[in-house]
């Protein structure tokens, strides 16, 4: 007798081994190196698509891969998520996550006031397309995204050191 589909499907995704990782906390360690790499993508990313002309789609595309490294960084790295039902969270990680991203906002506040003002004179001076200046707006944007989940991580996980690698 064979199985019906949707038993197959339960069957191949357990392969995977995603089921049983979903299941149990993820163990948070230190991703400095990881959010070193993906703020340098975006910081590289953003700087090549200002150059604009041709140049435009490589920057995308090493900012866009700044940006899909920094998505994991809330998964794995130091912080713990804000309303958790299987991570506990004390005092000590409230406290670590609210240093963590009171350092990132000055940073990502800065880097918008920047961009809003950097943006138009950037189309004034160069007298760039406008549909170029309103994907540079979205390009600002995923930088912008970038830098919220790099920057708190990179602050957490050298707040936190090497010390804590404990087996769980």
């Amino acid at each position: 007798m064979t199985k019906p589909l949707m038993q197959r499907l339960d069957d191949v995704a357990k392969l995977t081994g995603i089921p049983d990782l979903a299941r149990r906390p993820p163990r948070r360690r230190p991703l400095r190196g990881l959010a070193l790499i993906a703020l340098a993508l975006g910081t590289v990313g953003m700087a090549v698509t200002l150059f604009g002309g041709r140049v435009l789609l490589v920057g995308d595309g090493i900012l866009l891969a700044g940006f899909v490294l920094s998505g994991w960084l809330p998964l794995m790295g130091p912080i713990k998520p804000w309303m958790s039902f299987t991570e506990r969270v004390d005092e000590l990680d409230a406290q670590i996550r609210a240093k963590a991203y009171l350092t990132a906002l000055p940073v990502i506040l800065f880097c918008a006031v920047c961009g809003l003002v950097g943006l138009p004179i950037l189309a004034w001076v160069q007298q760039r397309p406008p549909a170029e200046m309103v994907a540079l707006g979205g390009f600002a944007a995923m930088y912008l995204l970038t830098l919220w989940n790099a920057v708190p991580t990179l602050h957490a996980s050298w707040q936190r050191g090497s010390t804590e690698d404990e087996d769980d």
